[in-house]
């Protein structure tokens, strides 16, 4: 369980600065994975750039490229989908289809935009009452109903998560239906307090290394 009392502190802060650079995002995602200084000069990097030549990046404008809270949650979701066995390739796939709504749709569809933001909103519920908050929280399910496609992904919320010791551990449910399908829940969330509490350790490190 997370400390109450950190929890309290991180949510009553101020949100994450808008304007990131890609030491800082990078720094953070190692925090949040728990890679040393080894792992993340090696894997982490290699795989975060992998990503970006795959198109998971910001668009390149004149000037260095300016990095968002957004960008550091792309890579964040992204780097969680590798990790429990899906292609780098299918994955940015995924994003470029999903990440916005597609004009001349004939039925909404949330986008993974959308959904981010629904993660993040307990967030700041939590930053303006000053108080631990977790009764909104998002979670990503990953159904694997056929194992030669992409699978499915979509969301719960309270009262109807998943208890986290099935987080990156795949599992059988509804053993009614003779189509058993594989399951992996990712507590969205919690995965964004700790991407946003790394990154503001980040920039306090940076601060203090200055002075």
């Amino acid at each position: 369980m997370p400390d109450m009392a950190a929890t309290r502190a991180q949510e009553g802060a101020k949100p994450v600065s808008g304007k990131l650079t890609y030491s800082e995002v990078e720094s953070a995602l190692g925090r949040v994975f728990g890679a040393d200084a080894a792992g993340q000069a090696g894997w982490l990097r290699g795989r975060i750039q992998h990503l970006r030549r795959l198109g998971l990046t910001p668009p390149a404008d004149r000037g260095p490229v300016i990095y968002t809270f957004e960008w550091a949650a792309r890579w964040l979701v992204a780097l969680r989908l590798e990790r429990i066995g899906l292609n780098p390739a299918d994955v940015v796939a995924f994003f470029q289809a999903n990440w916005d709504r597609k004009l001349g749709a004939k039925l909404p569809r949330r986008s993974l935009r959308e959904v981010i933001e629904k993660a993040r909103a307990p967030i700041e519920k939590a930053r303006k009452v000053k108080a631990d908050y977790h009764n909104d929280d998002v979670w990503l399910i990953v159904t694997f109903n056929d194992f030669h496609g992409f699978p499915q992904i979509g969301l719960v919320q309270p009262y109807l998560r998943p208890n986290p010791q099935f987080d990156n551990a795949r599992f059988f449910f509804d053993y009614s239906r003779q189509d058993v399908a594989d399951v992996v829940v990712i507590p969205l969330t919690e995965a964004l307090r700790s991407l946003e509490a790394a990154l503001k350790e980040v920039a306090e490190t940076k601060v203090t290394e200055a002075v």
